[in-house]
């Protein structure tokens, strides 16, 4: 009879197999991946150009959102059809479209059942080389946009988070969202996405990752036969960030009317995508904030009872990133929130972290990664931001290798080399009266009259 009361003895971890991939380099340069499996239900095909937000800076017009607003209206309009023909050809064949861009990179995928694949195929690349970007559906998606931006300007989180973004990367290619703000999307015309695709959109910028049950050869022949035309010069942003060797603790605080609680934002410098401590950078963040269980939520909400959640993250982008605690919490109890949160970042650095928080993190990750690749689309993203951050072939085989091998020693080393409580960005949005009183103990405040 089995004992209930015994936790039964779980059989050592073991890696978990990436789908077996190809990889391919088109004869302009282009990156191609193939996972070639029946398994999958549907096929996805994932376009990646090595241009985001991050290009928008070095236009000179104060015009960031470009980025954005280009792979967003990728699909509303070629030469041939207008928004809506796309819209029910997609409807027709029960496809799902995505478009967006990010700091680093712009993407468009579509996904469709495996018998569709050609036809959809045809359909995105007719979107990449003939788009059209009409005047009025670029007008219709900047009135979306602005009217997104001005309804967040009510949210308290959106403010802070703004805020501690423009203060950690003023000045850099970073500063701003890749939604831009109200002023710069308004300047915004279609001029300026032309110039994107023309400077960004390029063979040398592009990475391709297909995915599901299709016939590889016949595939790659149609990719390279479209595709071969696609020019390879490229526009060339360089910017060399530099993190300050200076560390003091900064205070910035946004009045937000009528405010019962405060929005906190908190952190500091942080890692690239490529570095290469950023699994065990990833491990000490899951332990520290990463999760429902982690050290930070369970002092915050279950010790203290100051908020409902709250969530720690390294930002990991391409030339830089940074390090964050978000929160929601009663505004009279800001002082002490904040003065847990940097208990909490010294203990980590000072003292080792217990046996069961070791063994419960390893778990929880070793849990939830197989889930990431359950899916076509899910597996044609990590696959292009294996080729975008330069990260070894074999990075997803070895993962949970990799996580499973991670010591306090290692934690330990992590969080005394990335975690920076003398040097933290203390963002809150709230009832300023309040929070200077709370908050100037811990450095020089800066009241911010207008977030962008």
């Amino acid at each position: 009879m089995i004992d209930r009361k015994i936790m039964p003895v779980g059989k050592a971890p073991r890696d978990i197999k990436f789908p077996e991939f190809h990889k391919h380099t088109l004869s302009n340069g282009i990156k191609v991946f193939f996972v070639n499996d029946k398994s999958y239900p549907v096929t996805t095909i994932r376009y990646l150009f090595k241009a985001g937000s991050y290009n928008d800076f070095f236009s000179g017009k104060e015009k960031f959102g470009v980025a954005t607003l280009t792979a967003e209206m990728i699909n509303k309009g070629t030469k041939n059809k207008k928004a809506l023909n796309i819209a029910e050809q997609i409807d027709y064949t029960g496809a799902m479209l995505s478009s967006g861009a990010g700091y680093d990179a712009s993407y468009l995928m579509m996904t469709c059942l495996n018998y569709n694949f050609d036809a959809m195929l045809d359909l995105t690349t007719e979107m990449i080389f003939e788009h059209t970007f009409p005047e009025d559906e670029l007008e219709s998606k900047k009135e979306q946009l602005i009217n997104l931006l001005i309804s967040l300007q009510d949210d308290g989180s959106f403010l802070a988070e703004r805020v501690f973004k423009t203060e950690m990367y003023r000045n850099t290619p970073y500063q701003y969202d890749p939604d831009g703000y109200i002023e710069s999307i308004k300047n915004i015309n279609t001029g300026d996405l032309f110039d994107f695709v023309r400077n960004y959109y390029t063979s040398k910028n592009l990475i391709m990752a297909v995915v599901g049950d299709f016939e590889e050869d016949k595939i790659l022949k149609k990719i390279e036969e479209k595709y071969s035309v696609l020019k390879s010069e490229t526009k060339s942003d360089d910017y060399e960030f530099i993190n300050e060797d200076k560390e003091e603790v900064k205070v910035y605080l946004i009045e937000k009317d009528d405010a019962s609680q405060t929005s906190l934002h908190v952190g500091h410098k942080g890692i690239k995508r490529n570095n290469k401590d950023f699994i065990n950078v990833s491990f000490l963040n899951n332990l520290l904030g990463g999760s429902f269980t982690s050290r930070i939520n369970k002092n915050l909400r279950e010790k203290n009872g100051l908020t409902y959640g709250a969530r720690t993250s390294f930002n990991c982008k391409m030339y830089s990133g940074d390090f964050s605690i978000e929160t929601e919490l009663n505004a009279d109890k800001t002082m002490f929130a904040v003065e847990e949160i940097i208990k909490e970042l010294n203990d980590i650095k000072d003292n080792f972290v217990s046996d069961i928080e070791l063994e419960e993190t390893k778990n929880y990750i070793t849990g939830n990664y197989p889930l990431q690749l359950e899916t076509s689309n899910g597996v044609s993203g990590k696959l292009l931001n294996m080729e975008l951050y330069g990260l070894n072939e074999e990075y997803y085989n070895t993962f949970l290798r990799n996580i499973n091998s991670i010591s306090k020693e290692d934690v330990s080393a992590a969080a005394k080399k990335y975690l920076l409580p003398d040097g933290l960005k203390i963002v809150a949005a709230g009832d300023v009266s309040k929070l200077k009183e709370q908050l100037s103990k811990f450095g020089k405040i800066e009241i911010i009259e207008k977030v962008k």
